[in-house]
């Protein structure tokens, strides 16, 4: 019996990325979408993408609220996507911190980005193609997984956006869009799959 084609993935930073990062978002009524990214993951999907978001969470590590909050926040957001077609495939988070992580399992580090261990996991149980995805996000934190495991990254501009920023980018030969949308309109070969 054959395996089930593998699928490309659009890979998503939450924070900055997704909803307006107001620092430490873990209520409903600090989510914020920017402006059309529900209309751009809706465009992903139907092209053809698995979305995926990676998020790191280390607020959880230093006790400012709770992997439950995170989760009902993204169920949340999940239903708000709902009313335009959109379903994440699947939310991925990383609730550590090196600074907050005594008594624990080194190794769970590795799941914060720019480690690659959720991204595999992700690839994983999602039979994704990780040579045909994408990954977008707003620090070089983010996109440094993509280009160790290759895929194309792109960087959105948000509050961490600096000259050093748009250095790596350089360097690393990063296109740089102001949000999702606009890079989707930016590039629409990315649609073209």
């Amino acid at each position: 019996m054959n395996a089930p084609p593998m699928q490309p993935a659009c890979f998503l930073d939450r924070d900055g990325t997704l909803n307006v990062d107001h620092d430490f978002v873990h209520r409903p009524h600090e989510w914020d979408w920017i402006p059309g990214v529900p209309e751009a993951l809706l465009k992903l999907q139907q092209a053809g993408y698995k979305l995926i978001v990676v998020t790191n969470q280390s607020g959880i590590a230093r006790g400012r609220f709770t992997l439950a909050q995170v989760h009902a926040l993204h169920e949340y957001a999940g239903r708000l996507l709902a009313d335009t077609g959109v379903q994440i495939n699947g939310w991925y988070i990383a609730p550590w911190h090196p600074q907050f992580h005594e008594g624990q399992d080194p190794e769970l580090l590795n799941e914060r980005k720019p480690g690659t261990v959720l991204f595999e996991r992700a690839a994983k149980e999602h039979q994704l193609d990780l040579s045909r995805s994408l990954m977008v996000g707003d620090k070089a934190s983010d996109l440094e997984p993509a280009l160790r495991l290759g895929m194309k990254p792109f960087l959105v501009r948000s509050r961490f956006f600096s000259d050093e920023l748009a250095q790596w980018c350089t360097r690393h030969e990063v296109p740089v869009s102001e949000t999702l949308p606009l890079l989707l309109s930016e590039r629409p070969e990315l649609l073209q799959l």
